[in-house]
């Protein structure tokens, strides 16, 4: 059964896992349109015979297995006259027309639910993705499926459910038609399913080219936001002409497989209606000429095979068009499961109220590769103290930055926080204990409000808190001198402001969260020796209020920190204040000789 089901009802059962019973409600509605037409349709025969004959129709039976239409009329006590049954078709296409406006409405309304889902889920899975795995997928393709495939869902979902729709008016049809000539219907039917098999052919190769095209899509991204990221150094060095001529090759690709896909819908509108009606011919001229049958006896089959040939028509367009935007389906649908196999593993439901202190004991961290970067780290961070780590370029720092914040897990040892396990403890709660200020600050294209309190609600309680925050990080002159205050716009990745203004930016974000640790990693490592100073003074005065960890090559921005730990391939050498680290480690003495203070 399951075979069976993946073969041929696997779209059907993948819609239905997002949208349940409600497809059902679409397929019935469709029902009753395709049948209240067919109905409608029915009653020409005898309104034509009534209006060259005259105002009197007796013969029935004429309509097959369809004569209860008729029978309805006079089980009503109404004569079959040409007004009363013009009147009962009216009404029925009348009820046609309704059913018609809620079957278009709720395919929206299911359009609408699928897509939200969809787009949730992709966003729910980024946002719970482990940060280690993070680091293993492209950004390229996370970036193409979050905005590019989902607009190819979005054509993909309304043309399969067309194709389901224009299933069902077909069925509906075809059913009818053996209501009224069974034997003419069987014909037309056979003719049709052999002409299928060359539609399946060009189906199976625009399944494949869309594929295709949704993983040369990812690629084009990737390597685009490379080069954005990159511009600098490959403008500098006239890379870019090498790297361009990749660009293009990877967009020659896409627009192969475009041109492809395009060719095999060509050939398929050009060449459904002379197949079909080709078929529906041969069968007309069997059914009269060889098997003795009447063109009147055909006739009101050949009615509902004409509608039932629109019907096909537009299926095999709708299909082709779902089949063409298959590709983004199947990338969203491989991404979600993607982010859901990294998803972050954390079900303490231990929310802490606050962060005191904090404990490492034999804690040790290698990443997939392999490499070995923190070794038996052994490390105690009292409370409303400041701890600073320095040491060279891949000594460990941090690393041992993203394990304190709860970023990476230790494969080694225990972190203990206020005397328990980490691991008994939610995670998110113990992330929003901590301000994460980094070398790059992040600036979001947005007001100052919002770049602050990131969109919170304007109470007088938030407006209270957000002008603590700018008083904090030393930010009320700059806000004071500003046209629209909190409103002003900041401009994409904060363009609109100074480097040192941005991380007074960063900074106040923290604060305005009201957080337990603020970490500092380089924070001031990319502004100038003024500015640099500014903002050292603004982390002096934090000091004592708030537990910092701060991360720097500059030797003359930890001076004043309460501890300060010497790291060196992964390992915690020497730890004391300045002075004692000065008196006692020739390491620290040589690196502070080689910085200006």
């Amino acid at each position: 059964m399951k075979s069976v089901i993946d073969k041929y009802f696997r779209h059907f059962a993948f819609f239905y896992k997002y949208l349940g019973f409600r497809i059902v409600i679409l397929v019935l509605l469709s029902f009753a349109v395709g049948l209240l037409d067919g109905f409608g349709l029915a009653l020409f025969l005898p309104i034509f015979s009534m209006a060259a004959d005259g105002d009197d129709f007796s013969n029935v039976e004429s309509l097959g297995d369809l004569k209860f239409l008729l029978e309805w009329v006079q089980n009503a006590g109404i004569d079959l006259t040409l007004g009363a049954i013009v009147t009962f078709m009216v009404c029925l296409f009348l009820l046609k027309a309704v059913f018609k406006f809620f079957d278009g409405f709720y395919k929206v309304k299911l359009q609408n639910i699928f897509l939200r889902r969809i787009r949730y889920q992709m966003v729910d899975g980024l946002s719970e993705l482990d940060y280690k795995n993070f680091l293993k997928i492209d950004s390229g393709k996370v970036q193409n499926t979050l905005s590019g495939e989902t607009i190819k869902i979005t054509y993909g979902f309304l043309a399969y459910f067309n194709s389901v729709q224009h299933v069902v008016l077909l069925l509906v049809y075809l059913g009818l038609a053996l209501l009224s000539n069974f034997q003419f219907a069987i014909l037309v039917s056979i003719g049709g399913y052999f002409s299928n098999f060359i539609f399946r052919y060009l189906f199976k190769n625009t399944e494949k080219a869309s594929i295709g095209l949704s993983k040369l899509g990812h690629n084009f991204h990737s390597y685009l936001v490379q080069a954005v990221h990159n511009f600098k150094y490959l403008k500098a060095t006239d890379y870019f002409h090498q790297y361009r001529n990749r660009l293009k090759f990877i967009i020659d690709e896409i627009e192969f497989n475009q041109r492809k896909i395009g060719i095999y819908s060509a050939i398929m509108s050009s060449m459904r209606e002379p197949i079909v009606l080709g078929v529906v011919v041969v069968i007309v001229f069997f059914q009269v000429n060889v098997l003795g049958g009447t063109l009147s006896s055909v006739l009101l089959s050949l009615l509902y095979f004409y509608r039932a040939l629109n019907y096909i028509i537009t299926l095999q367009g709708s299909w082709q068009g779902f089949i063409s935007n298959y590709g983004g389906l199947l990338a969203s649908v491989e991404m979600i499961a993607e982010l859901k196999d990294g998803k972050e593993e954390n079900v303490s439901k231990m929310v802490l109220k606050a962060i005191d202190e904090i404990n490492l004991a034999g804690v040790s961290f290698s990443y997939s590769n392999g490499r070995k970067v923190l070794d038996e780290i052994n490390l105690s961070i009292k409370p409303l103290t400041s701890h600073a780590f320095v040491g060279e370029s891949g000594s460990g720092k941090t690393s041992l930055v993203n394990l304190l914040i709860g970023l990476l897990q230790p494969d080694e040892g225990i972190i203990n926080v206020n005397g328990s396990n980490r691991k008994e403890v939610s995670l998110s709660g113990y992330r929003k204990r901590f301000g994460y200020i980094t070398q790059e600050p992040v600036i979001f294209s947005d007001s100052l409000y919002n770049n602050i309190t990131l969109w919170a609600e304007r109470t007088p309680e938030n407006l209270k808190r957000l002008m603590h925050a700018i008083q904090l990080a030393n930010l009320k002159e700059f806000v004071s001198e500003l046209k629209d205050g909190i409103e002003t716009s900041l401009g994409d990745n904060g363009m609109l402001v100074s480097g040192g203004q941005k991380q007074r930016i960063s900074i106040a974000r923290e604060l305005f969260k009201e957080v337990d640790v603020l970490i500092f990693d380089e924070a001031t490592s990319a502004l100038d020796s003024e500015t640099e100073k500014s903002i050292q003074n603004n982390i002096d005065e934090l000091m004592g209020k708030f537990t910092i960890i701060i991360i720097a090559h500059r030797l003359s921005t930890i001076r004043k920190a309460d501890r300060i730990s010497l790291m060196n391939k992964g390992k915690i050498t020497m730890t004391g204040s300045f002075e004692e680290l000065i008196q006692n480690s020739k390491q620290f003495k040589r690196m502070v000789e080689l910085q200006e203070f």
